[in-house]
């Protein structure tokens, strides 16, 4: 039929045009076809990218979560913690600081005067003695009052005494009692004064506040473990299929769990790092607006808080690391799922 078309003469010319359109047609169809699959993979690849970044960029914000939450918990429990720890320091204080009045007998003579003085700021339960004369405590009442009393009454009725404050330990023991009939066996000493009842107030109070900052610190301690665990047994999660990925192509136990173990302490001490930061920073701010509260912080004490943050930000996250992948390891693969 083709023959009959174009005659005899012209089907070999024909037939080379047809294999020659035939041959450009398939080529043109081969580059096409090169062209949708260079496209197709252009857009994989675009879109494999962008997945890439999308789970780097949730790496990076979980991974700071974690070291966010890690870091406001711990800086909360090293505030309470140093606190419950410098409570005895200032139990010490208040404690330091009653005065115990000891009246003296007109008759005692200048030198044994200054031998009471020596010996009571030379025994084991005082702190600090000093004597104070009756010139000088009418002085001082003059000054409160506003009035010379001693020229109204034409002699001057106070008597020569001594302001001695215990040590805090001996104060906390409750031999006050013991200690003023002790006291007054001196036959230079007349009398004993102090506040019995405000003392023994102050004990109650101080025994009080220390089992309740006690009990505030054991309940944060377990609030502080259970966030950290929550938020790397999350982080864990999230990486569950990978982790059974890498279990099932022969990776051993060991092998997965290395570099999240190393990652998570890493996070951990990074957490207590800056959790000590911002204790030395509160620190240097409690030093230039109240100097005298930053006092009640001893140096070791505060060594003891930031060891004890580093301890609880390296461990916890370790052991709750390999507590999670131990548990998604042993899971089947369908339970992921779940």
């Amino acid at each position: 039929m083709i023959g009959a078309i174009v005659g005899p003469n012209l089907l070999p010319f024909f037939i080379y045009f047809v294999v020659v359109v035939l041959h450009s047609v398939k080529e043109v169809l081969n580059m096409r076809e090169i062209s949708e699959c260079a496209a197709r993979f252009t857009i994989f690849a675009a879109m494999s990218s962008k997945e890439q970044k999308f789970t780097s960029s949730r790496v990076r914000s979980s991974y700071l979560s974690v070291v966010v939450s890690m870091t406001l918990v711990l800086f909360v429990l090293g505030v309470l913690g140093s606190l419950v720890f410098s409570a005895k320091t200032l139990a010490q204080a208040v404690r330091e600081n009653f005065t115990f009045t000891l009246v003296l007998d007109e008759s005692v003579p200048e030198e044994e005067l200054r031998t009471l003085v020596k010996s009571q700021q030379l025994a084991d339960y005082a702190k600090s003695a000093e004597l104070v004369t009756k010139e000088e405590a009418a002085r001082a009442l003059q000054a409160d009052l506003g009035e010379d009393f001693v020229e109204f009454l034409g002699y001057n009725p106070l008597s020569n005494t001594v302001d001695l404050h215990l040590n805090g330990t001996f104060v906390a023991s409750g031999n006050l009692e013991a200690l003023r009939q002790e006291l007054l066996r001196d036959p230079y000493i007349e009398d004993v004064l102090y506040d019995l009842d405000l003392i023994t107030l102050v004990n109650q109070n101080i025994e009080k506040i220390s089992w309740i900052l006690a009990g505030a610190v054991l309940v944060l301690l377990l609030v502080a473990l259970a966030l950290i665990n929550s938020s790397i047994r999350l982080t864990i999660y999230s990486k569950r299929f990978l982790l059974k990925t890498m279990q099932l192509v022969g990776a051993t136990s060991g092998f997965i769990r290395r570099p999240y173990l190393l990652n998570s302490l890493v996070l951990g001490l990074l957490s207590a790092a800056l959790s000590i930061g911002l204790l030395l920073v509160l620190g240097t701010a409690l030093d230039n607006y109240f100097p005298a509260l930053l006092a009640l912080f001893e140096r070791e004490t505060m060594l003891v808080v930031f060891a004890a943050l580093l301890c609880i930000g390296l461990l916890v996250p370790g052991v709750s690391t390999a507590i999670a992948i131990r548990k998604y390891l042993k899971l089947r693969t369908n339970e992921l799922y779940y």
